[in-house]
Order: C-alpha cells, then sequence, then structure tokens
C-alpha cells in the first residue's frame, strides 16, 4: 500500500517532466535538382546535382549525432532522382519541419565569380539574385505556381511572408559560422569566399511553412571552388558547420518562444 501510494505521489512529477522536454528539432534537407535534371555542370563534368546530394547526405550525418535537445533530418530526394519543386515544398510541410535548407552550386559567366551565398525568400529581389533564382527556379515546369497573379502563388507567398524574419536570422546564422570556419580561420587550401546574405524568389522557399533557407555552397564554373568540393576534409567541414548553425538556431528560437511565453 506505501509503495503503491508513493508511485501515485511521484507520478506526476515525472509525467510533468516528460511533457517539459524539448521536442526533437526537425530540419527538411533539399538536395537541389536531381534525376534529368544536372543543374549546373562545369567545365570538367561535375554536376550540381551530384554535389547537392553528396553534401545533403553530409549534412544529415553531422546534424543527427547525439545532441541534446536531439535533432533529425528529413530528405527530400536521397537518390539521383528527379523530384518537382511542388513536390519539396509540399513533404516540408506534411513533415512539419521546423528549418528548411535547399542546397544548391552556383555558376557564373564570369569564371573569376567564386564562395558561397546564403538566400531567403523575397518576391523581388534585385537584378543578380534574380538572375541566380531563375537558373534554380528553371529545374521545375510549373508554370501554375510560377505566375505572380495565380491565387496559389499569392498563397504561397504570404504563408512564406510569415516566417521571414526567422528566415532572415537563419540564414545570419549560418553564414556567420560559414565565414568563421571557411574564411576567416580556414587554411588557404579550405578557405571559401563569403558573399554574404542575399534575398531572391526561390520557388522552392515559396509557400514553406517554417522558416527556410538556400544556400549556394560554392561556383561549379570556378575551378578552384569545384575542385574544393573533391576534398573530403572540406566536404566533412563545411556540413559540420552547418549543422552546428542549425544547432544555434535552435537555441536562438528556443530563446526566443521563452521569452514570448514569459
Amino acid at each position: 500500500m506505501i509503495r503503491k501510494t508513493l508511485i501515485l505521489l511521484f507520478l506526476p512529477a515525472v509525467l510533468l517532466c516528460q511533457q517539459q522536454s524539448p521536442k526533437a528539432m526537425k530540419v527538411i534537407i533539399d538536395a537541389g535538382h536531381g534525376g534529368y535534371d544536372a543543374g549546373a555542370v562545369s567545365d570538367y563534368g561535375t554536376k550540381e546535382k551530384d554535389v547537392t546530394l553528396e553534401m545533403a547526405l553530409l549534412l544529415k550525418k553531422h546534424i543527427e549525432e547525439p545532441s541534446e535537445p536531439p535533432v533529425t533530418a528529413i530528405l527530400t530526394r536521397s537518390e539521383d532522382k528527379f523530384v518537382p519543386l511542388i513536390e519539396r515544398v509540399g513533404l516540408a510541410n506534411k513533415s512539419e519541419g521546423d528549418l528548411f535548407i535547399s542546397l544548391h552550386m552556383n555558376a557564373s559567366p564570369a569564371k573569376r565569380d567564386n564562395g558561397y551565398e546564403v538566400y531567403f525568400y523575397d518576391s523581388m529581389g534585385d537584378a543578380e539574385t534574380a538572375a541566380v533564382a531563375k537558373r534554380e527556379n528553371e529545374q521545375d515546369g510549373g508554370a501554375d505556381y510560377k505566375d505572380k497573379n495565380n491565387p496559389l502563388f499569392i498563397l504561397w507567398d504570404l504563408a512564406q511572408n510569415e516566417f521571414s524574419k526567422e528566415s532572415a536570422e537563419a540564414s545570419d546564422v549560418i553564414q556567420s559560422a560559414l565565414d568563421g570556419a571557411l574564411n576567416r580561420n580556414a587554411d588557404v587550401s579550405l578557405k571559401l569566399r563569403d558573399r554574404g546574405v542575399k534575398q531572391a524568389n526561390f520557388l522552392v522557399l515559396n509557400g514553406m511553412k517554417m522558416p527556410s533557407v538556400l544556400l549556394e555552397m560554392g561556383f561549379l564554373t570556378n575551378r578552384n571552388d569545384e575542385e574544393k568540393f573533391k576534398k573530403v576534409e572540406f566536404k566533412e567541414r563545411y556540413a559540420a558547420t552547418i549543422a552546428d548553425a542549425v544547432r544555434q538556431i535552435r537555441q536562438k528560437f528556443d530563446k526566443k518562444s521563452e521569452t514570448t511565453i514569459r
């Protein structure tokens, strides 16, 4: 009888602790392009779709390393197949992710252009960022949601605007982490130019019901950038740095939630 009474006394406290335990953060990792859509292709045959998939798998590995609170990762594609942009958005929203990261490789007619850029969604953008977005958006033929006068596009635009501030904050955290690991504190052989945070009309970011970021990891049209993505040490450091940034984003958002509740 005494034992049963003690169990009943402690049970509410145990249940309270369980209720207050933070849930696992869910990150959606999107490997750009795939299948018949190769994306950018270097002069030496390196394809964007292959680099993004390799980096997505590496990022998933690093993100899911033991941590408290835990972080889990969901891939929009885990093999070389084509996934329409609208399906990537649908998968992310259906999975109820806390953060969406889309990985891409950049390209430019100017071979000297190099480095990484971190983007969050903006329906306008400037001429330079519009050109980058246009190239990435062309991977999908979904004219029904590219038309800005289409009600679906307008609804998606409103949905993403809800998370524009959080997307900007997440972009800043990722950019700062990469700048420290691959620019300011990196050896010459691993150094990658920081091109900053920008805004553009990327369709894969539009309609996301969560903070979302698109990372142009480097330029396949730049020989030095391309060669770095063939180095194991560089790729591991790149993925590990983004994973660390994700945990910083989690802490940042958690603190904001605590402040709001108080």
